[in-house]
Order: structure tokens, then sequence, then C-alpha cells
């Protein structure tokens, strides 16, 4: 009775695709993902591999392990139904609220990261590398070691969308330099100037780094080659607190491969601990995508998630944001706004006086959430800080192993103040190994596992992904971390660490490639939309502006139906084709599908071919998801009154569970909790009032 049912499709258990197929490249576009990757003016591209995939079973894992602890409170089990559109459309940092917001579509830019430069690939001497310098400071330290001295002079590039705007030329300034040294000088020179820079690795690359070597994150597979090796679990739990400095980090690294090459009967099974997730009180302390990510999660979840942040946290005034309070008469809904103010994402292109709770990414990400706002390094903060760690169940953050020790929130301080707690670190790289101290974002990352060497067009070089894949890759994996963490300790009744680092949890879902690489000592060749298992895969263009569609014929079978459905000669004299046949006229079959898709509408081209049982969808826009008739069905839009700015509309959660319900709150306004958790914490009125006087807690950052 207390079994967890999860259901993984592509589309979901209901809704009007409910019974569309799907494939590894269709998951690719029917949650945006693909439409975002490749050149502008060419076809988009695939990753180069079923990352989106995988995404959708770390999700569900989610949705899994909630369910099992919700049964440990009601001993009742459910149904749980995750649908890979939805699963992957929730995984957008701020593209859909771009549109729900402003009415501006998210489009490819090639080696570039769309209104956040410089962020993106650079060529060095001997190879490639990822630079992400989008903060004010960065961008003039990268200037600095690229001696683009010129650059610094020019205020109006302050605000990374202008940088975009003006991306050849900053481009042609900074290349120089980077291409008179190698990636090695490059990055470390960058690394040392607190400017987030990695080196594009292949998978050979990242099979032989000292950084996963350290953190015995490899295990060998004899049985597969003398070579062979694949990752172990993309994170460990460990006791709390962390093992002093010197020591191994995963002691039971080693254990993987005995796991994986002997049998075991299964351990006998233990009595289920009752959790109540609503119980739980979570501290957050997070930036940018990865670790709200999971707050997020939890919060969705009904845990008392505390995001403890900086009164400074969400932008501090401009004089762009003074000019434009009011919004840009000549702005009209669809445009992009000013860059100066672009990458915060007003609704309706306004700041408003109060922008700081106007900021669409923000209240994305941090919806159902207490905001406590807390100058924390001054003595009296320091003491409200350590409270509030002492008062939690779970403190969560991302920020380096620098910043965490510096702030006091690592495992061992924690521990010294609430020995029950569990801690959850969300490092770029882990907390130890030589890359432990590097600056961090999720391109870097994507770049370092090799994601960005096995994407490309085919007969080409390495291409980025669209988006922060590996943010979403590790937001997800800190949820399940924290779930798990609460499991264990409930079971076993000990404090839980969890050193997660998000390079580890991207490497787990290229392992597939990581370990044929490692088994042949090659590197795949880019193959585009092209796959290793079916012919023909490939995304056509379709009637319309920037309109794509992918496809997936899987079989014999969908193959001769393609060729009934087409009817155009070339296909018909291939009807009885095999898959090898199929490969060898790869190019003749794509042809022939362009020919009958451009006279096509995407979503009635995709029906047609999902009727005669073959894999297709759209390459989806973001304005599309929000737009879209089945998510509609599956009520995957939310709206909810959000403070200074009214009713907004926002993605919403998406799993859909039997037995539990979904409460949509909004993001708090900066500050909006600092009273009552001061009050939790035993403060009385006259205290709370001091403290805001003193500028200690704030509802507004500092002039």
């Amino acid at each position: 009775p207390r079994a967890v049912l999860v259901a993984i499709s592509g589309f979901g258990l209901t809704g009007r695709y409910a019974t569309w197929k799907t494939s590894d490249l269709v998951d690719w576009a029917s949650g945006g993902y693909l439409l975002l990757n490749g050149d502008p003016g060419r076809e988009p591209i695939q990753g180069g591999g079923p990352w989106t995939s995988l995404l959708i079973g770390a999700t569900a894992a989610v949705g899994a392990a909630a369910a099992v602890l919700d049964a440990t409170l009601t001993g009742e089990g459910q149904l749980v139904d995750v649908g890979g559109m939805e699963a992957i459309s929730a995984a957008h940092q701020w593209s859909l609220t771009m549109y729900t917001h402003t009415g501006v579509i998210k489009r490819r830019a090639g080696l570039r990261f769309e209104n956040f430069h410089p962020l993106g690939l650079y060529q060095c001497s001997d190879g490639w590398i990822m630079i992400a310098a989008p903060s004010k400071d960065q961008f003039e330290q990268l200037c600095i070691v690229c001696e683009a001295f010129e650059l610094l002079l020019d205020e109006s590039l302050q605000a990374p969308s202008a940088r975009f705007e003006r991306a050849d030329e900053i481009d042609a300034q900074i290349q120089p330099w980077l291409s008179a040294h190698t990636a090695d000088d490059a990055v470390a020179a960058l690394q040392a100037n607190r400017v987030p820079a990695g080196k594009v690795n292949t998978y050979l690359d990242a099979l032989a780094s000292e950084q996963f070597a350290v953190r015995r994150l490899l295990v060998d597979r004899p049985d597969i080659s003398p070579t062979a090796q694949m990752p172990r679990a993309p994170f460990l739990l460990q006791p709390s607190p962390v093992q002093h400095a010197g020591e191994p980090t995963h002691q039971r690294g080693a254990d993987t491969a005995a796991f994986l090459l002997d049998a075991h009967d299964p351990p006998p099974r233990r009595t289920f601990p009752a959790i109540d997730i609503s119980t739980i009180r979570v501290a957050e302390f997070s930036i940018a995508w990865a670790g709200p990510l999971t707050g997020r999660f939890l919060a969705d979840f009904g845990a008392h998630v505390i995001k403890v942040e900086h009164p400074g946290s969400r932008g501090v005034g401009s004089e762009a944001k003074t000019r434009l309070i009011d919004g840009d008469p000549e702005w009209k809904w669809g445009m992009p706004t000013d860059p100066q103010i672009r990458s915060e994402i007003f609704p309706n292109a306004v700041p408003g006086e109060r922008f700081w709770n106007r900021t669409g990414i923000w209240n994305k990400m941090n919806r159902g959430k207490r905001s406590l706002a807390l100058e924390a390094k001054l003595p009296a903060g320091k003491k409200i800080l350590e409270e509030v760690l002492a008062s939690v169940d779970v403190v969560l953050h991302n920020y380096s192993p620098r910043g965490a020790t510096s702030l006091g929130i690592d495992a061992p301080a924690v521990a010294a103040l609430n020995p029950t707690a569990i801690t959850i670190a969300m490092t770029g790289y882990g907390e130890t190994g030589p890359m432990s101290t590097h600056f961090s974002f999720g391109p870097m990352l994507e770049g370092f596992c090799g994601l960005n060497e096995a994407t490309g067009y085919i007969g080409e070089g390495p291409h980025r992904l669209g988006f922060a894949f590996p943010d979403a890759v590790g937001g997800v994996h800190g949820t399940f971390a924290t779930l798990a963490a609460l499991w264990e300790r409930a079971a076993t009744g000990a404090t839980v660490h969890a050193d997660l680092s998000q390079a580890e949890t991207l490497a787990s879902f290229v392992g597939d490639g990581l370990l044929a690489a490692s088994a042949t000592q090659r590197v795949p060749a880019r193959r585009g939309n092209r796959s290793l298992d079916a012919a023909p895969q490939g995304v056509y263009r379709c009637a319309g502006e920037d309109r794509w569609l992918a496809v997936t014929v899987a079989g014999d079978n969908e193959w001769r139906s393609v060729v009934d459905l087409v009817d155009d000669p070339a296909l018909a004299a291939l009807r009885d084709a095999t898959l090898a046949e199929r490969f060898a006229a790869h190019d003749e079959i794509d042809a022939a599908l362009a020919r009958w898709t451009i006279e096509r509408i995407d979503l009635s081209a995709a029906a047609a071919l999902q009727h005669v049982g073959v894999a297709a969808c759209p390459a989806f826009t973001t304005g599309d998801l929000v737009e879209n008739e089945h998510l509609g069905d599956r009520g995957f839009m939310v709206e909810w009154d959000q403070v200074d700015v009214g009713t907004a509309s926002f993605p919403g959660y998406p799993i859909h569970f039997e037995a539990r319900t979904y409460d949509v709150v909004g993001a708090p306004g900066l500050g909006a909790d600092n009273a009552s958790t001061l009050r939790d914490l035993g403060y009385d009125e006259d205290q709370i009032a001091q403290l805001a006087a003193d500028v200690l807690i704030a509802d507004r950052p500092p002039l």
C-alpha cells in the first residue's frame, strides 16, 4: 500500500500530447532547449548526448524521493507523473520569464550567451576556453588581464546586456591576448584575478583531470576493457562535519567498483523513519541558479526555507533604473528592453521605485521562500546568523569553499553551532582538490566535463549550449541530496554532510561518453542532430520564421510510415531500406524530409508524424511553451500576486503527485521576513526595531 509508482514519459499521462512518442532529440525540442543551441540562421542542434532525457530522469528521482518520504508519514504510496516536456520547460533559468514579463523570445546566440557578455567560448593558441565575466568587477578584471584597457574607460559597458550588444567590438580587443597564450596559461591568469574561466576539455581530457583523480570520481571497469572507467555516484553523503584537511573526501568511492562487479543479496529492509517535509527548516545561502533551484524545490515541497541574503543581493540603484523608473515610452511589448536593465527582466520593462522586488529572474527562482536580509559580517549580524544556523535542520549553500568558510556556514562551523544540522555544499568543483578554489559558473563546468567538445555541427568545432545546463543539473541533484540526507539522519541518527561538486553531478550525465572514450581511447565525432541508433533523425525547417521540427525514426515500421506519409519519389525508392542503408542515404533522406516540412506548420507536421507512430515535435520557442495548450492542460504555467508587481505569470512545478497538493506562493520581498524570523529566534519588538535602525536588517538595498 505504500509503494510509490513513478511514471516517466515524454509528455505526461494527461493532456493532448499524452499519447505522443518521444526520443532523446524530441526531449531536446519539446522543452525549448533545442531552439537555443546552435548558430543564428542555421538549424538548431541537440547537445552531444541524451542529457535532457537524463535531466528528466533526475527530476523524476526527486519526485520519487518526496513521495517515499510522504509514505513514511502517511503509510500510503502514490502515483508520481513526470512528463519530459514539463521537466525541461521548468529547467530554464529566465528565458520563459523574459517572455511572460516583456514578450521577448530567447534565440540562439552561437558561441555566446545572449544578454550576458562576455560569457562564451574563446580560442587560445592551443585550444578553447570558456570565460564567464558577466559582473562589472569580473569584466574589469578580464580587460586588465587581456590588456584591453580602452574598454575600461567606457562606462556604458557596465551592464552585461550592453556588452552583449557590442560583443564583436569587445571580443576584437580581448582576443589578441587570448590567441597569444595557451589555454592553461589563460585560465590560470584569469582565475588568479577572480575571473571565472576554464578549459574546454574533451572526454579524454576530463578523464585525465587531476581534480577528478584527487576526489576519486572515476572507477575502473575491467569487465568492459582494461582502460574503461566511469563516474561513481554523482555525490556521496558523509558524516558531519567533514574530515580534517588533507584527508580523502570520498572514502567510499573505491567501493563502487566492487558494487558494480560483485553480486550482493539485498540488504535487510530498515524500518521506515517518519519524515514530515513541512516541518523542515532550511537556511539557504545561494547565488545564481543551482542553489536557488534546490531551495525552491524544497519550498515547493512545503519546507520552511529562509533565504538569508545581503541587502544588496538583488541589485542596487543605477542611473538607468532612475532614468527608466516608469519605463521607456518608445518600448513596445516583444521588443528588447534597454540594455542597461535588460538582464534583470523587469515586468513591462519598468524597474519602478522598488526595483529590487520586481526582478523577474529573482522572483522566479525564489518563490515560496522567506527573506532575511542581513548584514551578516558585522558582529551583531554574525550573532543573528549563528542563531539562524543553530535553529534549522538544513544549511544549504552554493558558495565557494573560501566564501562559505569566510561567512561561517561551512560544515565544521555549522556543526559547532548545531550538531544535528544537515549541511549541503553545492560548490563548482567540490570542497577539496586543486580546483576547489576556482571561481565557477555553469558554463565553466560544461566545458570542463566535455559537453562543449561533444556538441556541434558535423565536421565543425565545439559548441556551447544555449543555456546554463549544469546549473539545472546541480539544482536537481542538490534537492535529491537534501532529501536523501533527511532520510539518512532519520534512519541512522547520524548527521550528514554532502560535499556536492556540481562538476561531478554533470560528469554523471556524460558518464556514457566518458566510459566510451576511456574504453576506446578515442573522442567521439560531433554528429549534429543525427543519432548513432536511428535513421533518419534530424531537425528540419518548417514554414515560418525560425520554425523547426525534430524527428526520430526509430525502426523499420516507422520508416515505412514516414515514406507513405511524405510521398516523395526519393523516399519511395528507399521504402524497404535497412537501417544501415538509411544511414548511408541520410543526406538524400534529409533533403526529401526538408522538402515536406518546409511547406507545413511545425505543430501540424509533428501531429501528422505522431499519428503514424513517429516521434516528432516542434523545436518550441520560449513563447510557445508559455502559450502551449498541452502545458495548459497540465497546469504548468501559474500566476501569483507578486509583491511590488501584482499578478504575474511564471513557470510552475514539473512533478504531478497523486496525493500531494502544490500551493503556489510568491517570492518574498527583500527582508519581508526579517521580523518574523527574529521573533522565532526570541527577539522582542524593541530589539528588532533597533536592528533595523542600525541597518543590520533591511528591506531595501543600500544607497
